[in-house]
């Protein structure tokens, strides 16, 4: 179903970019008004996806079949128009005439905006479609509810009949006499072998030979062939075969018969080869057409981004219609939308191929085009003078590229078969460049809501695990400046002691920030040396042995364990940051357990507490960034980047670190494993 809008389209581009945003506005429904007809159900399907193209609801409505016209037409009763509607989501309204039609439009563009399709008129009052006073009646509804209204194309009155006028020659890529002389050739044959059966059978029943070369040149070579041949037969079997024999006699009626029977007989079997060698074209042509389709799917399907939908579309419309083609499309940076309508247009640029040169004329016929949504150059209405064709890729909301055809002549552009194929292939384009433009929306939203989050979750830690150990630090340094001297020592060795710790805790903290941040940059890179794991270990516990003192420490390294190709203040961090989160989860005076084993081809080096324990579903999200943040675990001071760090250290040394609990109020195991390496002899002596 081809449509056809009746809003007329400014030839300029400008003015086209400020019709399309009205003519976009207010499709929140679909009105399709159609009478009866055979094929109203491929029709209804056919407005339903114009509806999902405008996201739409569609509104259906039908004149049932009444007469016994409509019901030889196959014209759907009121059953089918149900099911109809049903299957395609829609409210559906039936009517009997012109007046009961215009009163059902009323009341349905009465609710709220709509544009209305105008199904197919009859050419004759016996045909099928709508009536003209009915067409009326929907155009000026349309038009007092201000509704843009869409027309179809009129019924086609042949379309069901089998009867078409015979064609002339079947085979047009031959030359002109090759029909003839292969026909004559086979009317020879035929009279060979009447005059072989001549004795044996009387002449005047040996015509049907002749009748059978006439009917195989119909269906062969068309009615020009087939006519030739009938003269023809009729010459050879009057001369040969009839008496008296080798003249020419046409006087009897016999012998006319003989001529308008097989004129007839050639007339009706020219014209069913005809149809189906018709018909054979047509559905070689829809199979290419389908299968150009297809693979033009099928590329679009498997393309990373925009610009490889660009290539495939470009590149398939090429091989299709043989002629050279450019896609462009406007600037990224152009405001998108109604109100950027204007700008989009003006920012078109070539997108693929980025070699192809365009003249100012072409471009401006392109952004003809792009703003009006309707093909604009050669063959069109618009900017005719322009030797190619441009052809917008038009989504549901907006245009968002043109398609520039170079090489196509103006009877290709208007020829219907052109259309369909040509509008089916952008279609499917500016839905597949839709699909990405709402991908990259979509990841800009989600990149822009993690990096708020992530914002958000800094100014909290930062805001109160920076600000309470300063208020210490503040308060103990304002007290003993202010009276330091009325102070005892001993309270004086604790203020001090407070502010030191407090000064020791925001530097950690700072370091946290800083290490991630150079985590995530790529900056931080481990300097690997030979180490031995006990070392390591110690030197973690004499880190922190402040914050450890209200636990007892169990340390557990097995013999022989191998040594470590780490980086050591790196890996001494990982273990101060697990140790650091033992002793604050913990409660006072439990046990911390650290083990060191060897376990197939890794080191293993566990840290368990006796803490209140991780839920399941969350131990994977423990080492996210900000994740206490996230939480609001205000009960425990710290920034939520101590696992994180640990997480980014240990993989850049090849190995993994993982959460173990079996629940809460079951303490945590934090389990680092680093790959085990064969050191070479002068690393053994130089540890």
């Amino acid at each position: 179903m081809r449509l056809t809008s009746t809003t007329p389209i400014p030839p300029e581009a400008e003015q086209s970019s400020q019709a399309a945003p009205a003519r976009r506005a207010g499709e929140g429904r679909l009105v399709a008004v159609f009478g009866p007809h055979a094929d109203l159900a491929d029709r209804v399907r056919e407005a339903a996806w114009a509806a999902r193209e405008r996201r739409a609801q569609l509104v259906l409505l039908a004149r049932p079949a009444r007469g016994w016209i409509d019901a030889l037409q196959g014209a759907a009763d009121d059953a089918v128009l149900e099911q109809l509607a049903i299957r395609h989501r829609a409210a559906c309204t039936a009517f009997d005439r012109a007046e009961r039609l215009g009163d059902a439009l009323k009341a349905v563009l009465a609710d709220g905006p709509a544009t209305v399709l105008c199904g197919p008129v009859r050419s004759a009052p016996w045909g099928a479609g709508l009536s003209r006073a009915e067409a009326e009646t929907v155009a000026s509804a349309a038009a007092a509810q201000g509704a843009p209204l869409i027309k179809t194309e009129r019924a086609d009155p042949q379309r069901h009949t089998k009867w078409t006028a015979p064609e002339w020659r079947l085979d047009q890529s031959r030359p002109w006499y090759h029909d003839y002389v292969l026909s004559a050739f086979a009317v020879s044959l035929a009279a060979i072998l009447v005059q072989w059966l001549d004795r044996f059978v009387p002449p005047d029943n040996l015509a049907m030979i002749f009748l059978t070369a006439v009917i195989y040149s119909a269906s062969v070579y068309g009615f020009a062939g087939a006519l030739f041949a009938s003269v023809f037969s009729l010459l050879l079997y009057d001369y040969f075969f009839l008496p008296p024999r080798f003249s020419f006699e046409f006087g009897s009626p016999q012998k006319v018969l003989m001529l308008i029977i097989f004129l007839v007989v050639s007339v009706i079997t020219s014209n069913l080869a005809g149809g189906l060698r018709a018909q054979a074209r047509r559905a070689e042509k829809q199979a290419t057409e389908a299968r150009a389709l297809f693979e033009l799917t099928r590329d679009i399907a498997v393309a990373r981004d925009r610009a490889d939908i660009f290539e495939a579309i470009v590149e398939r419309v090429q091989d299709i219609f043989e002629a050279r083609c450019a896609l462009l499309a406007p600037d990224k940076s152009a405001s998108p939308g109604p109100d950027g309508s204007r700008a989009r247009s003006a920012s078109l640029q070539v997108e693929y191929p980025r070699d192809a040169a365009l003249t100012t004329e072409e471009i401006e016929a392109a952004r003809t085009a792009f703003g009006s949504g309707k093909p604009a150059g050669v063959g069109t209405d618009f900017h005719a003078e322009v030797r190619s064709y441009m052809q917008p890729l038009v989504t549901s909301e907006e245009a968002v590229g043109v398609l520039v055809l170079t090489g196509v002549s103006a009877e290709t552009v208007r020829a219907a078969e052109f259309k369909g194929l040509i509008e089916s292939i952008c279609r499917i384009a500016g839905i597949a460049v839709e699909r990405t433009l709402r991908a990259r929306e979509i990841e800009n939203a989600r990149v822009l809501a993690q990096t708020e989050g992530l914002r958000s979750a800094l100014l909290s830690a930062i805001s109160h695990d920076f600000g309470t150990p300063l208020a210490s630090v503040i308060g103990s340094a304002s007290s003993l400046l202010s009276y330091g001297t009325t102070y005892t020592p001993e309270v004086t060795r604790e203020l001090l002691q407070t502010i030191l710790e407090e000064a020791e805790r925001l530097n950690r903290f700072v370091k946290n920030v800083l290490q991630m941040n150079k985590l995530e940059s790529g900056v931080l890179a481990p300097r690997l040396q030979w180490a031995d794991v006990g070392d390591l270990i110690s030197t973690a516990l004499d880190a922190c042995h402040r914050r450890l003192q209200n636990h007892e420490i169990y340390v557990d390294i097995a013999d022989r364990l191998p040594l470590a190709h780490i980086d050591f203040v790196l890996m001494e961090t990982v273990l101060v940051n697990l140790l650091d989160n033992a002793a604050k989860y913990a409660p006072r005076d439990t046990d911390i357990q650290i083990t060191a084993r060897q376990s197939g081809s890794d080191i293993v080096i566990d840290v368990a507490d006796q803490g209140r324990g991780i839920a399941a579903e969350e131990l994977g999200a423990v080492f996210d960034k900000f994740y206490r943040a996230k939480h609001r675990d205000r009960t425990v001071p710290g920034t939520g980047l101590g696992l994180a760090i640990c997480k980014g250290i240990v993989e850049a040394h090849g190995g993994t670190v993982e959460a173990l609990s079996e629940g809460l109020g079951h303490g945590t195991t934090m389990r680092v494993r680093l790959p085990v390496r064969t050191p070479d002899a002068a690393a053994v002596a130089e540890v």
